[in-house]
Order: structure tokens, then sequence, then C-alpha cells
């Protein structure tokens, strides 16, 4: 009868490498996971330097990288950014961030608040009960990005501005990415309050829009566009009670003064409707918008449906809507 002896042995023996070469690739892959993770550390002062630009200061602090063994995650207990020539800083809470090994450019992270900023033009204050992001890193900055955030309230306080601007919003997201030569930004907002509107509150607001040739916003350094600049609004739509809204659509340039001028749509519908919410806030206002509507209906470039669509005309930041002037906008 013939032995097993040889066949179990051979068995065993495979299994003990096996089990050798388990141990030994969870060892060096410790090693490995550490000695990056404090690569990751050591560089991070000159990769915020990089990010921040010449002019600028950006901190992490009380840096650590965690995660070990499948993800690389940056815990700040505060981030913080100043930038002498704009005059701004600002500051906020921690900062949780994780990556997986095998996808390492694709990086979420969670961010307490409050942000507390202040500059030339004003200082405000930020805050949130989540904020979310998640964005995909190229080696010259980022290729996109989004951000989701619950219940969000904003305070600024400017010069610039009559009193103190508030707003909260039950959900706001924002994504941006870079589309061949040319920036895509989309902003969506539900349930929004103000305490300029206080009668009244968003149940949407949108903004979709492209800014052609500055796909160059999402390298690092970070900045704001220089000089003058275009953008095409996809849409910006302010969503009220019962179908009453107002919709923007067209293009428009944005001067080295920071002036706007361009040409427009404005979609307004259920006018009836926006016209007894406006009368809420100022009663002249709404019976203004009440008498102009015939006349408004007869500039309609979109006859046939339940909406009116008139010219938006924007000439150095003066607005007028068809033959009526509506004011002036601030320079960005």
């Amino acid at each position: 009868m013939p032995s097993n002896a040889p066949s179990s042995g051979s068995t065993a023996g495979r299994f003990v490498w096996l089990a050798l070469g388990i141990v030994l690739f969870g060892v060096f892959w410790t090693i490995g996971w550490h000695l990056i993770a404090g690569r990751i550390e050591a560089h991070l002062p000159a990769s915020l330097q990089q990010m921040a630009g010449q002019q600028a200061q950006a901190e992490c602090s009380n840096a650590k990288v965690r995660g070990y063994p499948f993800r690389f995650g940056l815990f700040c207990d505060g981030i913080g950014y100043r930038n002498s020539q704009l005059g701004l800083s600002a500051g906020s809470g921690a900062l949780r961030s994780a990556a997986q090994f095998y996808r390492p450019n694709h990086i979420v992270s969670e961010v307490d608040g409050p942000v507390v900023f202040s500059g030339l033009a004003g200082e405000g204050r930020i805050d949130w009960q989540t904020l979310q992001t998640s964005v995909f890193a190229t080696s010259g900055g980022l290729d996109r990005g989004s951000l989701d955030t619950r219940n969000i309230s904003i305070d600024i306080d400017s010069a610039e501005l009559s009193g103190k601007l508030g707003l909260r919003a039950q959900r706001l997201t924002a994504h941006v990415r870079k589309n061949g030569r040319d920036f895509d930004i989309a902003t969506y907002a539900e349930q929004v309050q103000s305490d300029l509107l206080s009668q009244i509150g968003a149940e949407k607001l949108t903004l979709e829009a492209t800014l052609p040739n500055q796909a160059a916003l999402l390298d690092a350094p970070f900045r704001a566009p220089q000089g003058a600049y275009q953008m095409q609004v996809h849409r910006m739509m302010i969503e009220l009670e019962e179908g009453a809204s107002l919709e923007i659509a067209g293009t428009a340039q944005i001067g080295e003064d920071g002036l706007i001028s361009g040409d427009l749509n404005l979609t307004i519908s259920n006018q009836h409707r926006f016209a007894e919410l406006a009368a809420r806030i100022d009663p002249d206002s709404g019976n203004l918008i009440g008498n102009v509507a015939p006349m408004l209906g007869a500039l309609d470039t979109v006859p046939g449906d339940d909406a009116i669509t008139v010219p938006l005309t924007i000439r150095n930041g003066a607005v007028s809507m068809g033959f009526i002037p509506l004011g002036r906008l601030p320079a960005m």
C-alpha cells in the first residue's frame, strides 16, 4: 500500500512558505507605509506653500498621516490661509482626509466649522453641520472636485453692504472641473433663507456656468482669474413658491475693474405669484412688477409659454431689463 508521507510533507512545506511569505509581505508593507507617511509629513510644508503661492501661506496645525494599513489620510487640528497681497486671512476647524493606496489621487475629506475670514472688503463666518469634499488631484493641482454640506450658515459684514448679510441653506453642493481649456462650475442650494429677504425663501438656487480658457484656475498655486475674463452662464435660477422663478442665461464679461457687462436673457415664470412675493418685502416693488408685466409681455422673446423671457442688458455694472433701468451691480 503506497505511503502518503511525501504528499503530506509537501503540502505542509507549501503552507509554511505561504505563511512566511504573508508575514514578510506584512512586514515590508508596514515599513513601506510608514516610510511613505513620514515623507508626506516631511514634505507637507513645501506642498502647502506650492499650493498657496509666493504671496500666501497655508498651514495645517499638528499634521499627522493616518489610515494604516490600506489608506493614507492627512489629519490636522486646524487649517489656515493668509494672503498678504489680497489682505485676506481665513481659518477653520479640524481636517480629516483619506485616499485608498491603489487610488492616491482621489482624496475625500471632512472639515469642521466654522470658517472665519477677514479681508479688505469685510469679514465673515461660515458654519455647517457637515462638510465633505471629494477631489481628483494631479501633479500640478486638481482635475475636478466636489463639495457637499448640510445646514450651512453664512454671515458677512462689509462696508459695501447696508447691513450684515446672512444666508442659511439646508443643503449646498458645488462642483468644479477642467473641461479641456475651460473651467466648469455648478452650484446648487436648497431651502435658502436670507436676512435681507426675511419674508420669503428660495426653495432652490442653481448656478451652472463655464469660464472659457480658465482651466488653470485649478492649477497650483490656486488663484483668482487674472485680468478681464468671460463667463458663459448656462443657467442661474432662483425657484420660489408655487412655480414662481427667475432664470438668467447668456454671456457676461468681467472687466479688469471688476465691473460686469453682458447681454443675457431673463425668464420670469408665474409672474403674478412673483409680484405677490415681492410685495411681501416691499409693496411698492410688488405693484411695480404687476404694472410693468403687460409691457414685459410685449418684449417676450419666447411667446407661447407660461413665462416671460426678456433681454437683460448690463453695461459696466448698469442693469436694464428691456427699456427699464434696474440699478447697478457692485464690482466683483
